[in-house]
């Protein structure tokens, strides 16, 4: 044992007396959390909004056209309550003009044909109001969002008790006003000589906490 120990020590200092040298591995890990519940998401009445036939002689031509607005419902079901967030990503993100407003296509001259803001609503979680939430940085901080606060696809959305600090709360049970405000363009901005496809898609994905 004596040996072992005194042999160490000299190795101990000569090292010492030598260059020191950068460690020629580095270290991954990996973490996270199963969670034991899943949460669904779904719009009702349907996942689709027709704005219907537009003619280029109805379009504004150097401001927006504001469309219809159309209220739908989100719900997110989950198996039991359960932490969650929310992203809503921007499937024609090539044709959208910020993250705040969502896409819907292109002319054939590539322009972009104007978009639609998402504003959530009323929030109800388990038959109790609570009040949206939402973080810029994945969940690490979160403020509260106003009733006219659009949607950004940079931006996690929860929920929280009402009047309490900006903390997320587990819920079975969530639904909330999904209104959708689609426009167009100002017209002297796009080249439409055909009829032109408005073709918006997202998608809203559960993210668990």
């Amino acid at each position: 044992m004596k040996k072992l120990l005194c042999t160490s020590v000299a190795g101990l200092l000569i090292g010492s007396a030598l260059p020191a040298f950068a460690a020629s591995t580095t270290d991954l890990t990996v973490k996270g959390m199963i969670v034991p519940s899943a949460c669904t998401p779904s719009l009702t009445p349907g996942g689709t909004i027709n704005v219907g036939r537009l003619s280029v002689k109805d379009l504004n031509q150097d401001a927006r056209t504001l469309l219809t607005p159309v209220t739908l419902q989100l719900s997110i079901n989950c198996e039991a309550s359960t932490l969650f967030a929310m992203t809503a990503t921007d499937n024609r993100a090539d044709s959208a003009t910020s993250v705040v407003e969502l896409g819907i296509g292109k002319t054939t001259a590539g322009e972009p044909i104007g978009g639609y803001l998402v504003l959530l609503g009323k929030v109800i979680a388990d038959q109790a109001p609570v009040q949206p939430i939402g973080s810029m940085n994945n969940g690490r901080t979160w403020l509260s969002m106003f009733a006219d606060e659009g949607w950004q696809t940079d931006m996690w959305v929860s929920i929280k008790q009402p009047g309490a600090v900006s903390v997320p709360i587990p819920a079975k049970d969530t639904q909330m006003e999904f209104l959708v405000n689609p426009f167009i363009h100002p017209a002297k901005n796009l080249t439409i000589s055909q009829d032109t496809g408005i073709d918006g898609s997202a998608t809203i994905s559960v993210v668990y906490l």
